[in-house]
């Protein structure tokens, strides 16, 4: 019995892997489609450097594209409005983000993270996938990794 390897064969179709989502739901169904405008036909999924990525994306980058409003300033140090959660007026610094550092902290739904995550997290993807999104918003190319 032959086995498929992840680039198949010359007379089998390649095999993409999808990041695990439950099976059936309406949002795989919508990330596979998506995934499948997003690559060639025929191809697989190569990794991505997420390295050469935090260094090339800012995350101010990140929060003009999420279209976030700083309540205050203080430097580097950002507060406003938490993207991941409805804030309240009453908690208007609940979020806080480091420019220069490139991480961001909510106080109240205590998510952190560096600006990939922070936009996987706003996007409700897996990172694979939301990193494709970013760099296409963004009119980059995606880095990818086709061999390791």
């Amino acid at each position: 019995m032959a086995t498929q390897s992840l680039i198949g064969t010359a007379d089998s179709q390649p095999i993409v892997p999808v990041p695990y989502i439950e099976r059936g739901t309406e949002r795989s169904l919508l990330l596979r489609a998506e995934l499948a405008t997003l690559l060639p036909i025929g191809t697989t999924m190569p990794g991505i450097d997420f390295d050469r990525l935090r260094r090339e994306i800012t995350m101010e980058q990140v929060l003009n594209l999420l279209g976030f409003i700083p309540t205050h300033r203080c430097g580097d140090q950002w507060y406003g409005h938490c993207p991941l959660h409805e804030s309240t007026p009453q908690n208007r610094r609940t979020f806080s983000v480091n420019v220069s550092l490139g991480c961001y902290y909510c106080h109240k739904c205590r998510s952190k993270g560096n600006q990939l995550k922070l936009w996987a997290n706003v996007s409700d993807m897996p990172l694979h996938p939301a990193m494709v999104k970013l760099c296409n918003q963004l009119g980059k190319e995606v880095p990818w990794i086709h061999r390791w």
